[in-house]
């Protein structure tokens, strides 16, 4: 067991208790595959997990301010569940796609700030087979060409873009498992399986064939590889998923191999993926990824916390995967919502000020300017336009500029920010001029859970006037960002 710790932490860190959520369309009694096996490695781990039945559970309440969410009838059975959304990873389940209301669940769990494996934008890339094609075109990644047919006349026009010739795959825009995967042999029998599916509402997409003798699965987290599985295709079948009868074996990738797999992956921008390739003539093509990966092969596990990865002989890939979430460093969220480069916030207390988002800004604490500061001990004093504070002091931080360390001492306050409440944010404070009033720097905006656009300002909030005569730019915006002639 000492060896297993060393294979997922790099040092010795804290690990939290995490909770697990499980977003599921399966309401059996008997678990899916990968729900049986998270419940199972929470359990050994002594973690609360619980599944989410999206046609049967509902949100009764959304504490935004404390980050705590309750989900009633969360398994079907008049259970429920109540969650601190900071301390909870969400495991999406490919079945939560099918419906708005199990998209509804998804989008309230990620914007509650819950972890999310994965979040919606990544979920629906893999989901959607001409997304993720775009996505590796986009890339430069080796993938069959692909076209989508939407109608009768699209058909041999879409045949010629993938190549012209026979056979050909046609798939399903959405689905797993093989489900919905045929291979024709000309353009009558082509016509004949695209209209048959048509009549059942599929969309659809046409795929150049490849021959393979199977391919080879690689499960990827956080930009690191988990473990990699090749299956091999039954003799009676040209697809070779293991819910279609294929076997499975453990699989050493190539350097090569690592290095398209895993920007694969990051074309996705899913957190945790499944990534399916193949070796054709000697050249690599990604052929899917799926956002939902199973984990019942035969795989070959790599130790993520080597560059380069070696491969390694455990076994229990999904104790690894929760306990490397256990640590908060591999929690960090992908902020999908865009906030402009200055803001409005409240520092509780005190009232609105304009902050200026600082991503360059690495210091142990965002910078307030205040008018009179006076430290004895342990203890500040401070006061900004009449407004007087005792705050204790928690430590000293020290920028440097020009060759100069201004230091500042860090106190605590609490800040609303995008009807969001967050406690005990550390600022440093100082009384000499600077070109903004408050600064905030890179940990606070990971807290806020937004990525900064240099081009807009006041985006998630109203505009609000400079502090002083220093704090930039020299113009005042309007509400909608922009600037007008100063007064």
């Amino acid at each position: 067991m000492d060896k297993f710790k060393d294979f997922i932490f790099e040092e010795k860190v804290q690990r939290d208790k995490i909770t697990i959520l499980i977003l599921t369309n399966s309401k059996s009694k008997k678990p899916e595959v990968v729900t049986g096996k998270l419940l199972k490695a929470a359990d050994a781990l002594g973690l609360p997990c619980y599944p989410v039945v999206v046609s049967e559970a509902w949100i009764a309440d959304n504490d935004i301010e404390q980050g705590t969410i309750k989900i009633k009838n969360h398994d079907g059975k008049e259970n429920e569940v109540e969650i601190e959304a900071r301390e909870t990873v969400v495991f999406v389940r490919a079945g939560a796609l099918e419906n708005e209301t199990g998209l509804a669940l998804l989008g309230t769990l990620q914007n509650a700030g819950c972890f999310m494996i994965n979040d919606r934008d990544g979920m629906l890339t893999c989901d959607n087979k001409m997304s993720a094609y775009t996505a590796f075109e986009r890339n430069g990644i080796n993938t069959p060409r692909t076209s989508l047919v939407n109608n009768e006349k699209s058909v041999p026009d879409a045949h010629e873009r993938i190549g012209g010739k026979f056979p050909v795959i046609i798939k399903t825009l959405t689905g797993t498992q093989g489900v919905g995967v045929s291979k024709v042999e000309s353009m009558e029998s082509m016509m004949s399986v695209i209209q048959s599916l048509w009549k059942f509402g599929a969309t659809l997409i046409v795929q150049e064939f490849l021959k393979l003798d199977g391919d080879i699965r690689t499960i990827v987290m956080n930009g690191r590889i988990v473990a990699s599985t090749k299956r091999i295709k039954p003799e009676k079948d040209f697809r070779s998923n293991r819910h279609m009868g294929a076997e499975t074996e453990p699989y050493e990738l190539s350097d090569e191999e690592k290095k398209i797999v895993l920007a694969a992956a990051r074309a996705t921008g899913a957190y945790m993926v499944g990534v399916d390739h193949a070796v054709v003539n000697n050249k690599i093509f990604i052929l899917e990824c799926n956002g939902s990966p199973g984990l019942g092969s035969n795989f070959q596990n790599y130790d993520i916390t080597q560059i380069p990865q070696v491969p390694i002989n455990e076994k229990d890939i999904l104790k690894f995967v929760l306990e490397y979430l256990q640590n908060p460093v591999h929690r960090r969220h992908k902020f999908n919502q865009e906030s402009g480069f200055h803001e409005t916030l409240e520092i509780v207390g005190y009232g609105d000020i304009r902050a200026k988002f600082d991503t360059g800004n690495g210091t142990n604490a965002s910078m307030f300017v205040v008018d009179k500061l006076d430290v004895s001990g342990k203890t500040a004093k401070w006061e900004r336009n009449g407004k007087k504070f005792t705050s204790k002091i928690i430590g000293i931080s020290k920028p440097e500029h020009a060759g100069k360390i201004d230091e500042r001492p860090i106190v605590m306050v609490d800040m609303k920010f995008n009807n969001r409440l967050y406690k005990e944010v550390p600022i440093g404070l100082t009384t000499k001029d600077a070109r903004s009033t408050l600064l905030i720097n890179r940990d606070t905006l990971t807290r806020f859970r937004v990525s900064v656009n240099p081009h807009r300002k006041f985006v998630l909030s109203n505009w609000s006037p400079r502090g002083d005569k220093n704090d930039e730019p020299d113009g005042k915006e309007t509400s909608s960002g922009h600037l007008r002639k100063a007064t």
